[in-house]
């Protein structure tokens, strides 16, 4: 079982992105983050590496085999969890 991240720790950590380019929901299965940006592929990478790092300087890491890859891919939300957290 995950923790719960609270939305506005996940808002916190993104404090410096543009809250137009995410989207933070909770749903069910926990707090999830999404890339809605709309711009080139190198924008949306160059987007989601930064939201990659500013996670990870809050302890904080998305549930996914590739963040940076599937925020610049999907539009869809992915679960938040703590780093260290299964």
């Amino acid at each position: 079982m995950t923790e719960q991240i609270h939305p506005d720790r996940v808002r916190h950590a993104l404090r410096s992105v543009r809250a137009a380019a995410y989207s933070v929901e909770v749903t069910s299965a926990g707090t999830t983050l999404a890339l809605v940006m709309s711009a080139s592929p190198a924008g949306r990478r160059n987007a989601a590496e930064k939201i990659v790092g500013l996670l990870d300087a809050a302890g904080l890491r998305l549930a996914t085999d590739d963040p940076v890859g599937e925020l610049t891919n999907e539009r869809h939300g992915f679960l938040v969890a703590s780093v260290g957290s299964a």
